[in-house]
């Protein structure tokens, strides 16, 4: 198996299990001694990887900039495209119709007060560049190779 093959089941595999985030916990479940809470990315459905991906698209990041990512270049982007990035971390974890569309700038708040820039940037890459686009593009390119217009071949005529 090649580095890239091991790299991308890897990244399948984590998705599948799902890429977690702890945080500091809402003062409610602090007052009941519950310090911090674990957020876990799962493999978005594709109505949520569409948010995400209208998301991602609007900051205009490439997927070098979140690949070679470290300290200063992570609190670089939280500072040029912060809000962005993590309102599509918050839909990516929220995954599902109405959660998205109710609590993703709720969440996204949330995750500014009380995430690490670096968590949020590796959660981002690994949604954005993992998330469900090789199966995207392999059913397009399947599809395209179908040629439905073409002349169906029948039985041979024969001369008398």
């Amino acid at each position: 198996m090649s580095d890239q093959a091991i790299e991308s089941l890897a990244a399948d595999q984590l998705l599948h299990r799902g890429a977690r985030m702890r945080m500091r916990a809402p003062l409610l479940l602090r007052i009941f001694g519950k310090k911090t809470i674990s957020l876990t990315v799962r493999s978005p459905f594709e109505g949520t990887m569409h948010r995400v991906a209208a998301y991602y698209l609007s900051t205009g990041i490439t997927a070098d900039q979140l690949s070679e990512i470290t300290h200063e270049s992570a609190l670089g982007l939280m500072v040029a495209h912060g809000k962005t990035l993590r309102k599509a971390v918050a839909c990516a974890w929220l995954n599902g119709y109405w959660s998205g569309k109710l609590l993703t700038r709720p969440l996204a708040w949330y995750m500014r007060w009380h995430c690490k820039p670096e968590d949020i940037c590796g959660i981002a890459m690994i949604v954005l560049l993992y998330g469900g686009t090789a199966d995207f593009m392999n059913t397009t390119r399947s599809v395209r190779m179908l040629t439905l217009t073409a002349p169906r071949l029948g039985q041979m005529k024969t001369g008398s």
